[in-house]
């Protein structure tokens, strides 16, 4: 009787998406995908793949998270970003922030495998040839799994990355990913080269708030 209560309430979901906001249709999908992989709630695969459709829109540009939710980082605006010393895939060192002195850099956590990821690269990707020469730089932390260093450099040289990237294979638990409390992504944090100060971070260091914060960020830093 449940199930059946669950299924019909699923199909007037769909069925009124005029009158639902998709972000409701995109909660929904985050509640049942899970518990039909995992064999707990029995749906017919025309209404999931219904409720994912319309669901797509948000969940394509929503962070991927590994607590369920757009769990914030260890660090947050105003806050002095933690230091630290790392090897590229390039194979050289680059220390953090100190190498970024007279600079706006921002440090983007990401991984070929999400989706969310790659819907923001070309918007990081606009960001850094527009502002690059201005002082503006990226350093990527990518979360990709183990043996999977050849796929990274093909996968940002094809979508013309031309910012240094670290990949230490541990997936979640990247040393710089475990290091910044980093539960989704893609997550990005914008920091002054000079004083290691985090200007933006999250949901305000990217899509249509990138730009604007890296304007500022400079502006700020060419008025000192």
């Amino acid at each position: 009787m449940a199930q059946t209560r669950t299924r019909r309430s699923l199909r007037q979901i769909v069925k009124g998406d005029d009158s639902f906001h998709r972000r409701a249709i995109y909660k929904v999908w985050k509640f049942i995908s899970p518990n039909v992989i995992f064999g707990s709630m029995k749906i017919s695969h025309s209404l999931l793949r219904a409720i994912t459709i319309l669901a797509f829109p948000i969940l394509v540009h929503s962070p991927v998270s590994l607590r369920g939710d757009d769990a914030k980082s260890g660090f947050t605006e105003g806050q002095k970003a933690a230091s630290f010393q790392a090897k590229t895939t390039a194979g050289k060192t680059v220390s953090f922030p100190d190498a970024y002195k007279g600079k706006v850099v921002l440090l983007d956590f990401w991984a070929t495998w999400c989706g969310p990821c790659r819907a923001e690269i070309p918007n990081v990707v606009s960001a850094y040839k527009q502002y690059h020469e201005r002082g503006f730089d990226v350093l990527g932390v990518s979360l990709d799994q183990a043996n999977a260093a050849d796929k990274l450099t093909r996968f940002t040289e094809q979508n013309n990355m031309a910012w240094p990237q670290i990949y230490d294979g541990k997936y979640w638990q990247a040393d710089l990913a475990v290091k910044y409390g980093i539960h989704s992504i893609p997550r990005a944090i914008l920091v002054d080269g000079d004083t290691g100060m985090i200007l933006a971070e999250g949901p305000a260091a990217r899509g249509q708030r990138l730009a604007p914060a890296i304007e500022k960020a400079l502006a700020t830093k060419k008025s000192k």
